[in-house]
């Protein structure tokens, strides 16, 4: 069966994008307000972050959700492809020069620096420019100086233009910017809505077509069985909904009967290098809380104030790692769950608390 699901680069075609309809309404009346405003999108490594900026970056996608699309201008910019501030000034100037002159060739000179950015923007008054920033997350690694998020609140500060920011990290912003050196009462957060959007579970009717939409399109009927083992197995983050689906169906299409205990082994050991940079990013007590939760221990007894603990509960189930029913904490997914319980890593970090 040629697989009809995209598992690994980020999706292309609208058509292809299934979900997200909550956050993408969210995107949008936030960037169709009196005056731009900037927003942070957080999510998991595989949570969709490139892949959502993407779509709502999407002519037919705007056009269904701004009365006057055609004003706007959002310009994708992937920081991880950026060494220094001049880097990323350079990639903002040529896109900002592709709106002034479309026939400005990729390879063209640009402006590198912050004053002629400025200057650009400033032809551009009658848009209202949104630069993209996918891969916020690598201020950390990369060599941008101190000066970067106030040059960028700078940016976004004059009266004469409109330019708004969206950020798609990991990392909020205020811990990327405590790594920058910035002090949390900064003015460069001021510019942000309070509200971050997070990609994080699918609803049931999401996942439903995800899973089963693109299986039609080769010939294969999913049914409710179907649906809820892939959703028991993936949890409900669209990469690994995908990826277990193409296994599971791919089983299905072959005249053989799947089973969660046939294809989960296969799954967590592919899964694993992701699981793994969740497993880097996570806090002490986000690691003991998922842990705990994992081996169906009570997270009210692990070695943290109750303010941690509910905290770090509240972001796993705002990433979708942790699903809540009634109060009582599960993992919302077997493979996550199984990794957790095979995994070197997390058993060290175990046996020393």
């Amino acid at each position: 069966m040629k697989s009809p699901y995209l598992v690994g680069p980020p999706i292309r075609q609208s058509f292809d994008f299934f979900g997200r309809a909550g956050q993408t309404r969210q995107f949008f009346e936030t960037l169709d307000g009196v005056q731009a405003q900037c927003v942070s999108i957080l999510g998991l490594r595989r949570a969709g972050k490139t892949s959502f900026l993407r779509h709502v970056a999407d002519p037919v996608v705007m056009a269904a959700h701004l009365p006057d699309a055609a004003r706007y201008a959002l310009l994708y910019v992937d920081l991880s492809a950026c060494r220094n501030a001049a880097d990323f000034y350079g990639r903002v100037g040529r896109r900002l020069l592709g709106l002034l002159s479309p026939r400005t060739a990729p390879g063209d000179a640009a402006p590198a620096d912050v004053y002629a950015v400025e200057s650009l923007l400033y032809e551009l008054g009658e848009r209202r420019v949104v630069l993209l920033l996918d891969e916020f997350d690598h201020l950390r690694a990369a060599d941008f100086g101190g000066e970067f998020l106030t040059e960028l609140r700078a940016l976004a500060s004059v009266w004469d233009y409109e330019l708004a920011y969206v950020t798609a990290s990991y990392w909020d912003l205020y811990r990327l910017g405590a790594f920058a050196g910035l002090p949390p009462t900064s003015p460069f957060y001021n510019i942000f809505y309070p509200t971050p959007i997070y990609l994080s579970s699918l609803g049931p009717a999401e996942l439903d077509e995800l899973i089963r939409v693109p299986a039609r399109r080769v010939g294969i009927a999913a049914d409710d069985e179907d649906v809820a083992a892939i959703r028991h197995i993936a949890g409900s983050l669209p990469f690994f909904v995908q990826a277990t689906a193409a296994v599971w169906l791919g089983h299905k299409a072959d005249a053989q009967r799947p089973t969660p205990a046939g294809v989960t082994p296969r799954l967590v050991s592919e899964m694993g290098p992701y699981f793994e940079q969740w497993w880097s990013c996570f806090s002490d007590v986000e690691r003991s809380v998922l842990l705990a939760v994992a081996g169906e221990r009570p997270v009210e007894r692990l070695p943290y104030d109750e303010a941690e603990i509910r905290g770090a509960a509240a972001r796993l189930r705002s990433y979708g790692v942790l699903a809540d029913t009634g109060g009582h904490l599960w993992a919302d997914s077997l493979l996550f769950s199984e990794w957790l319980r095979q995994s070197s890593r997390p058993q060290r970090f175990a046996a020393n608390l």
